[in-house]
């Protein structure tokens, strides 16, 4: 048997292939292997925001009503195993070498990705933990995702946003067709934000060709913010009747009031309405009111609107990694009376990161734009590169690392210059500054202090 420090070197190795969009070699292995992602059901969650956060909700739901319920989602924070999750628990050290050992020599022998290789071992671990439902978040784009080898109960796209366009479109339209191509005959095409008219029609025009219809959230739902506070979105959610769109009723349609989510932003009570309605839609068993509240009252993923307190600093770490998502931080704060913040700031080379400084500066009282030791030599901004678009942009500064960009946010708030220091851009900014900071520790998977309501279900 592989060693786990092997395994993980193993699986780091493949990084050299770097991204590589396609699903032959996912299924050949699954054929190979006797088809391990169809003994479970599952739900299968693309989009360029939100994904996170709605997949966990529906794993959440999924544990309450008393599914064994398996959570597949990318990247992690800290360490490799946050990314495959039963019951709330992340994989065991020793499953994913079992799991790793299992795919090993098919993997090497076809030169697959590092993605393609973790899809493998989520697939694996799952069936070996015997779940009765998988929750998976697409990687990049949907249509040539490792991910979609299943015929999932529901096929889910939160939104589409400008991301990763040197793989998957230069505009909207274009990654909708990337994201649409989850859709699947039978199987219900469900849409969180329908987007301008020529996303929505794109969507609607993937969804027949993949032999399905399209439905959009607000269509068949009204839901609404009642409260919104730094720890707190509380919502109200409303399936019933339809909207004046023309929606069709939900069997089983479902109210219920100010359900409580332990994040702050208007778009995470979007995010878990779509969890909600894809579990009324397609949900292997009727939704339970109470459960659906409970579940949703601890379903909090490391990284997003996560607020800590250190050494008499407020931090909030969230993972923002596009201008959407920045904006919709912005917008949060904003909302919340949370005042001007120190804002670091890590953002990959290939993202639009001048566009996600242009919507972090009405939250900002300055933002250090920060070198990230983490990520791949390809994908790291650097100085030289930064300079001059900072030029125009005096309220930003330069810092080599996420450790200098905290220690010049700390200062700041210090003085009074700021009410709390804010860490975004990439999931490789907020581990970096988890870890600087002796909240995480190197080699074990964050999971948010185990709040995660799956655990305390068991």
């Amino acid at each position: 048997m592989t060693g786990y420090a092997e395994a993980l070197h193993a699986l780091e190795a493949l990084q050299v292939f770097g991204i590589r969009l396609g699903l032959d070699n996912v299924r050949a292995y699954c054929a190979a292997a006797g088809h391990p992602e169809r003994r479970y059901a599952s739900f299968h969650v693309a989009g360029t925001n939100g994904k996170g956060t709605t997949a966990a909700c529906l794993a959440a739901i999924g544990t309450r009503h008393g599914f064994r319920t398996g959570l597949y989602t990318s990247p992690h924070v800290v360490d490799l195993r946050e990314r495959i999750v039963v019951d709330g628990r992340p994989i065991e050290g020793g499953d994913l070498v079992a799991a790793w050992d299992r795919i090993a020599p098919f993997v090497t022998a076809r030169e697959m990705t590092f993605f393609e290789a973790v899809t493998l071992i989520a697939f694996e671990h799952f069936a070996a933990e015997q779940v009765e439902l998988a929750v998976l978040e697409v990687g990049m784009g949907g249509r040539l995702d490792a991910t979609n080898v299943v015929t999932p109960r529901a096929a889910i796209v939160t939104n589409v946003a400008r991301d990763h366009e040197r793989h998957l479109g230069v505009d909207r339209p274009a990654i909708a067709r990337e994201k649409g191509g989850i859709f699947k005959p039978g199987v219900p095409a469900l849409v969180g934000e329908p987007g301008p008219p020529e996303v929505r029609a794109v969507l609607s025009a993937a969804a027949s060709a993949g032999g399905a219809r399209a439905r959009f959230l607000p269509d068949e739902v009204a839901w609404s913010v009642r409260r919104l506070e730094r720890a707190e979105t509380v919502f109200d959610y409303d399936s019933r009747a339809s909207s004046p769109l023309g929606g069709q009723r939900v069997a089983g349609a479902l109210r219920a009031e100010a359900i409580g989510l332990p994040l702050m932003g208007a778009h995470f009570a979007g995010d878990a309405a779509l969890a909600l309605w894809a579990w009324e839609v397609a949900g292997p068993a009727p939704p339970d009111p109470h459960r659906l509240r409970a579940a949703l009252s601890g379903v909090a993923p490391a990284g997003r609107t996560e607020w800590r307190h250190v050494d008499g600093v407020q931090y909030l770490f969230d993972v923002a990694h596009n201008p959407a998502a920045a904006g919709r931080l912005s917008a949060a704060l904003g909302a919340t009376g949370c005042g001007r913040s120190a804002i670091v700031a890590g953002i990959l080379a290939d993202k639009e990161w001048p566009a996600m400084l242009d919507r972090l500066e009405p939250a900002a009282a300055r933002v250090w734009l920060c070198g990230v030791e983490t990520a791949s030599a390809d994908r790291r901004l650097g100085s030289r590169e930064a300079a001059p678009l900072l030029a125009a942009r005096p309220w930003v500064v330069w810092a080599d690392s996420v450790a200098e960009g905290l220690a010049a946010a700390r200062a700041a708030v210090a003085v009074g210059e700021a009410e709390q220091v804010v860490v975004t851009g990439s999931f490789h900014t907020v581990g970096e500054a988890l870890l600087a900071l002796g909240l995480a520790t190197p080699g074990e998977p964050y999971m948010r202090g185990s709040r995660h309501p799956a655990v305390a279900a068991r």
